[in-house]
């Protein structure tokens, strides 16, 4: 080609930008090609006279979307100035256009494909002409079909309008495998492709078969027709024969005309698609494995995509948000049905990277940031509309990124925590935090394969436990985190397919259960002493990972921290006996109250009746209270009853029990005692608080009595007639001059 004088000089490209705006990647691309080659940019054809002055660059190249415009655009500057070998670089896979360039004397045409190939076939064309003579080469007539075809790189044949190949270029060969002399003149295009005859697109394209004739060979491979009476058409498919494991190829088939427009064969372009289709084919494998996982997972979870549409919905979201798996994935419209408005959730937020201060608008007070992953919130909230009744819920949301970084959707979990709210209300405890949903997820999660090899060890996971991914990723010791010795994780026992009775052999005592939500999975909590400085409880999920034909392939094991949880529970469970305990006691005296003497006194005389063991009771009265009331006050008046209170207790048994009945009065009620043993009881107190000094004031001494009448429960008697008789005995005991005991008799039996 057209170059310096001396052959190792670097390489001087010229690159024209036809459409004024050098696409994002052509430049980069460009520059990395060029190497030590002197590289300039024209940006406008108007602008390309000075840099074409001697020496002529090298090469130049001509980058425009549109083929039709660089084919003109480059005839234009042809006329006006002396060129050097030009190669043009283009998004257009029209293949009329790219030999419409080629005609025009433009040595190479690359085409931009979305597969990422164009950059190859673009080293290989500067290659090429760097290799080539110096001489520049003369012009390529438009009558030199072979040449153009030729030269090209990507792989071409042509036929006639007998179907008998006329072209089949360098490219073309070295993709099949099969030389121009093997097939040119000969109707057998076919072979290159098929292991028998049948005809190639061309051919079909060549006879104008019909849409349902070409759909008949093509319908599954991607066909596109362009128009009712389209001269081109295009398809993608797998070629077993190709090269050692077979080859994808896109292919595209176009009409060739005369001058007059008269048809005088068609040709035919491939490219080698392979590396493409097998990136394609290993991401979707790889999203089935996480649509696996998430759906698996006993933790509500839902995915949106980078369009805000729902992607991912498991069968945990399902239940939490009654709305199915079928009418949830592709609406944009969760908000409607969860806050009855038209509002983001958490995952659009996060999507569209969200300041704080526009996720406070939302949650304000709600939410913070996780420590578990960079851009991951966390929000609880109460929701009044959900299917099943109002809920508490905790909720999180991260964004998804691509291989490279690039945000392509959000993950969002939820789970129900009612009943811990609940309970934190009624024992006044600080807000419980839960662990939170394979990387990415705030819920501890760990997956192993058919192997019991870890293949997933999330950031959750390594915060919770405290080993680090690194440590874990490949190894069979997912035990290590969780108990002192190698034994089997309940994801190991799923995997294995083990049945209740291995289960049973280590999870027995940890309230293990079949999971409600996936099949084959279990669910259990224990109480794991190594982790932290106190220990922590875990609930705990395992459940089977499957391929597409329902062999089992891993297992998946998700951890909650629990240990709030069961702090809660035992608090509420302390708080409710010291209100049982409240409710039955007097607050000033600290006696039992006059509503659960009623409920003992009909205990104890039900028993007394059924055994026929005795049953005694005091009634108490102090003395002259009113008078003391109105002199020191009821401030001082009260301390007289806590008085009272406390020798009554000092003077009784275990099995005894004290009552304040109202006021001044307490009764005492005395099961297996009878009325002799009774009235000692009953002195006994008499003379303890009648000796008690009383201190309404600093230095002055009184001392306050009690009047207490003592009887005996007789057989067949109501309650209320067994207290009154005890009762009159305190009556009488005033009467007498207080400061006593008056024993009643209980009538003789009739």
């Amino acid at each position: 080609m057209a170059r310096s004088a001396k052959k190792n000089d670097p390489m001087n490209i010229l690159l024209l930008d036809i459409d004024g705006a050098i696409p994002e990647a052509l430049l980069p691309t460009v520059e990395t090609l060029a190497g030590n080659a002197r590289l300039r940019i024209c940006r406008h054809p108007d602008a390309l006279a000075a840099r074409l002055s001697a020496p002529l660059p090298d090469v130049l190249l001509l980058a425009g979307d549109d083929a039709g415009r660089l084919r003109d655009t480059f005839a234009g500057l042809r006329a006006r100035h002396a060129l050097p070998p030009a190669i043009a670089i283009t998004a257009d896979p029209d293949v009329s256009a790219v030999l419409a360039l080629l005609r025009s004397g433009i040595r190479d045409c690359v085409v931009r494909d979305s597969a990422g190939h164009w950059p190859a076939a673009l080293a290989e064309s500067l290659a090429a002409l760097e290799a080539a003579p110096h001489a520049p080469p003369a012009p390529r007539a438009s009558t030199q079909t072979e040449q153009i075809i030729d030269g090209c790189s990507v792989a071409i044949f042509a036929i006639d309008r007998e179907h008998r190949v006329t072209h089949w270029n360098r490219a073309c060969a070295q993709l099949t495998g099969i030389a121009a002399h093997a097939v040119l003149g000969t109707r057998e295009q076919w072979r290159a492709f098929y292991p028998q005859a049948r005809p190639c697109l061309a051919d079909l394209l060549l006879d104008g078969a019909r849409r349902e004739e070409m759909a008949a060979l093509y319908g599954d491979k991607s066909l596109h027709i362009a128009g009712e009476q389209a001269d081109t058409c295009e398809a993608e498919d797998f070629f077993p024969a190709l090269g050692e494991k077979g080859r994808w190829l896109y292919f595209t088939a176009a009409i060739l005309r005369d001058a007059d427009g008269g048809i005088v064969g068609a040709v035919e372009t491939l490219q080698d698609v392979s590396e493409r289709e097998l990136a394609r084919r290993a991401l979707h494998a790889s999203e089935g494995l996480l649509r696996q996982i998430i759906q698996c997972s006993s933790v509500a979870t839902f995915v949106i995509d980078e369009c805000h549409e729902i992607t991912h919905w498991n069968q945990a979201c399902e239940i939490l948000l009654g709305q199915s798996a079928e009418t949830a994935i592709g609406c944009r419209t969760l908000a409607r049905e969860i806050y009855r408005e038209e509002r983001p959730v958490l995952a659009d937020l996060v999507l569209d990277g969200a300041a704080e201060t526009e996720i406070a608008r939302y949650y304000d007070g709600r939410y913070r940031r996780s420590p578990v992953a960079d851009g991951l919130f966390e929000v609880e909230d109460y929701f009044p509309h959900l299917p099943g009744g109002p809920r508490w819920l905790h909720f999180a949301a991260a964004p998804l990124h691509d291989g490279q970084g690039r945000t392509i959707g959000a993950i969002e979990t939820l789970i129900d925590i009612s009943e811990r709210k609940r309970a934190e209300a009624l024992i006044l405890e600080s807000e419980q935090r839960l662990a939170q949903i394979v990387d990415g997820s705030p819920v501890a999660t760990f997956v192993i394969d058919r192997q019991h090899r870890v293949t997933h060890w999330n950031r959750a996971c390594s915060v919770l436990t405290g080993l680090p991914a690194t440590a874990m990723l490949g190894t069979r010791e997912q035990w290590r985190a969780f108990y002192a010795s190698e034994r089997p994780c309940m994801a190991d026992l799923v995997l294995d397919g083990a049945d209740e009775s291995a289960l049973d052999r280590y999870y027995a005592t940890k309230h293990y259960h079949r999971s409600p939500v996936v099949e084959g999975g279990y669910e259990a909590q224990d109480f794991f002493p190594n982790f932290g400085s106190s220990g922590r409880w875990l609930y705990f999920t395992a459940a089977p990972l499957r391929d597409a034909r329902g062999g089992i392939i891993g297992a998946i094991e998700t951890l909650q921290d629990i240990t709030e949880q069961k702090r809660a529970e035992q608090g509420l469970r302390e708080s409710e006996e010291r209100y049982r305990i409240q409710s039955i006691t007097d607050g000033m005296t600290g006696l039992y109250n006059t509503r659960h003497f009623t409920q003992r006194l009909q205990e104890e005389m039900a028993r007394c009746e059924r055994y026929g063991h005795p049953l005694s009771l005091m009634v108490l009265d102090v003395d002259d209270f009113k008078r003391f009331n109105d002199s020191w006050g009821h401030v001082q008046g009260d301390e007289v009853l806590i008085s009272l209170a406390e020798c009554i207790r000092a003077c009784l048994r275990c099995s005894d029990q004290a009552f304040r009945y109202g006021g001044e009065e307490f009764v005492v009620l005395l099961p297996e005692t009878g009325l002799d043993e009774a009235e000692a009881a009953a002195r006994r107190v008499c003379a303890l608080f009648a000796a008690r000094a009383q201190r309404p004031q600093a230095g002055l001494a009184l001392h306050c009595t009690t009047s207490i009448g003592v009887t005996r429960c007789a057989p067949g008697e109501s309650p209320r007639a067994f207290v009154a008789r005890a009762d009159s005995g305190t009556y009488e005991a005033k009467r007498l001059g207080k400061n006593r005991v008056v024993r009643v008799e209980p009538p003789p039996a009739t």
